[in-house]
Parts: structure tokens; sequence; C-alpha cells
């Protein structure tokens, strides 16, 4: 509260104390409760697209950031979602054709290695049991018989490995994989979009804090906004009417050049009293307590910041 308007209020408050009777009408002032925009990440500001006085709605472009770096982010992101797709890919689809095809040609290879080695295991055995070879030369065939049968299985088994594709768990870590990287690319095209900052609410542009071409930390207000919602009545209530306002009352406002019949609701009530401010230097006036009291307008009201009000107590 400004001196003038506190002056203006001690004034009708030592006026009505002179006649005995509490004060019935106040004077106040409009309260404007204001919402600094900056952005989640410093940088150099390239572009303000609006200024003071100016109004806009929600969505409306306030500055731009420089984007460099965020762009680089973005596509270095964008680059690593297609080489984990592609590698989801490769594991779900399993071998190529060409690959099969020559797994199927090894196992025709070793099925006919093991048909080979078989017959002549079964004609060393004959000649073995007619004492024409040693032990040592069956035992030699048996186990080349044996390696051919096992060379088949492996084939086979290679084959159908690469037929069905990757085991189930390494796919899902390639899913995974995929999903994390896609996960970084929104978080990256998130922080190339917040460097064109938007109005989140609707209002008038009070105050540039910037320009283009300054440096702004992360955090740092560029724009002082005020949302007509934010503009509140804000008055003192003397000891003796302090029983006569709640949250919820109703009072009248009254203000040069505003429409008649205005009302208010009161939206807070200080719980502690507060002396008057000391711009009238008499004992008894500086001895009195009062409340301070915001309110919220209805209708159409509309109120400036630092505004003269004259509030009246139902």
């Amino acid at each position: 509260m400004n001196i003038r308007t506190a002056t203006i209020l001690i004034a009708v408050l030592g006026l009505n104390a002179c006649n005995g009777e509490p004060p019935r009408t106040l004077t106040g002032y409009a309260e404007g409760e204001y919402v600094s925009v900056a952005a989640p990440e410093g940088g150099w500001v390239s572009e303000m697209l609006v200024q003071r006085g100016a109004l806009v709605n929600v969505g409306d472009p306030l500055f731009t950031l420089d984007a460099d770096a965020q762009v680089a982010q973005r596509d270095q992101a964008a680059a690593q979602l297609k080489q984990a797709e592609a590698q989801l890919a490769n594991l779900e689809k399993g071998r190529r054709p060409d690959e099969i095809a020559a797994l199927e040609a090894a196992l025709t290879q070793a099925s006919a290695n093991r048909t080979l080695t078989e017959a002549e295991y079964k004609r060393t055995l004959e000649l073995k049991k007619r004492g024409f070879v040693s032990q040592a030369a069956l035992d030699t065939r048996r186990a080349q018989r044996d390696a051919a049968a096992m060379q088949v299985n492996q084939t086979q088994a290679n084959l159908a490995l690469a037929r069905k594709g990757a085991r189930n768990d390494e796919i899902a870590a390639a899913r995974a994989a995929a999903d994390g990287a896609q996960a970084a690319l929104a978080r990256a095209e998130y922080g190339l979009s917040q460097r064109r900052i938007r109005a989140k609410v609707a209002g008038r542009i009070e105050d540039t804090l910037r320009r283009a071409g300054e440096f702004v930390p992360p955090g740092g207000a560029v724009v002082q906004m005020l949302p007509p919602q934010n503009v509140k009545l804000r008055f003192f209530v003397p000891e003796q009417q302090r029983s006569k306002v709640t949250v919820g009352t109703v009072v009248g406002v009254a203000c040069d050049a505003c429409a008649k019949n205005m009302k208010a609701r009161v939206t807070f009530v200080a719980s502690a009293a507060e002396f008057t401010p000391p711009v009238i230097y008499s004992v008894g006036s500086r001895e009195k307590l009062v409340w301070m009291v915001e309110a919220t307008p209805e209708g159409d009201l509309q109120l400036n910041p630092g505004q003269p009000l004259d509030v009246t107590l139902p």
C-alpha cells in the first residue's frame, strides 16, 4: 500500500472515529499478482514476440531462445531410435534367406557324409568278422560314423535356430532398447519445443525483462504477465468492523469512472492485526488496529493494480 492510499485510509478512519461511529465505507486499492514467465533451460534470447501492454491468449508465443544444441540432441536421439528399431527388426525376422540356404546345404552335406561313414563302418565290420582288418580299424570307422551323425544333429539344430530367429529374452532386450530410444527422442523434442515459450494463461504483458541478444540463465524471467483473474481488492478493516467481515462476505466497490453497484467477494482475512501506517502522527491514530482483507471482483469489474477503491461493508 502506498503512502497516499494509507493517508486516505487513516483520514477516513479518523473522521468516523470523531463521529463516534465505526466506518462503513473504507478506502482500499487494487492489487495484482504477476506471473513471471521463464524458460526451463538458459540460453540466448533470439526473438521477443510480444511488447508491453499487449493482450495474449493461452498458446500465444512470447519469446524464443537459440536452439542449436537442442536440434543436435533431437537429431542424435532420432538416429539412435532408428538404430534400435533396426536391431529389433533384425532379431525378430531371423536369418536372411541366403544364410538359411547355406545351412540347408551344410545339412545335406552332413547327411551324405553320415551315410558314407555308416556304409564304411558296416563294410569294415564284415571284414573284421572275417579277420581281414584289425580292431583298431573298426574303431576308427565307428568313430567316423558317430562324428558324422553328431555333425548332422548340430547342423539340424543350427538350421532350426536360424529359422526361429533370436531368443525371446534377446528380442525383449532389443524392444526395451527401442522403447528407451523412443522416450529419449520424445524428451529431446520436448526440450526443443521449450525454446519457443508460449503463454500458459491469458493476460496482459506488463513488462519485458529481456531483449533479443541477451543471455538468460535457467529459470530467469523474460516476460511478466498479469492475468485478469489475478487482480484483487485489498483494504483494511478497523477493529470495530472486524466481526462483520469473513471469507465469503460480499462487499460493495466503487471507484472513479466505474459502473455503479459493483461487488466483490472476500477471499482472505488476515489472522493477525497490524497498526495503521504512521503517516498521521497522533497517538490515537497510531494505536488503532486494522486487519488486512482481500476480495475478488465479481462480474465484469475491471481494475488496475494501484487503483484506489471505496469498499462498502454490508
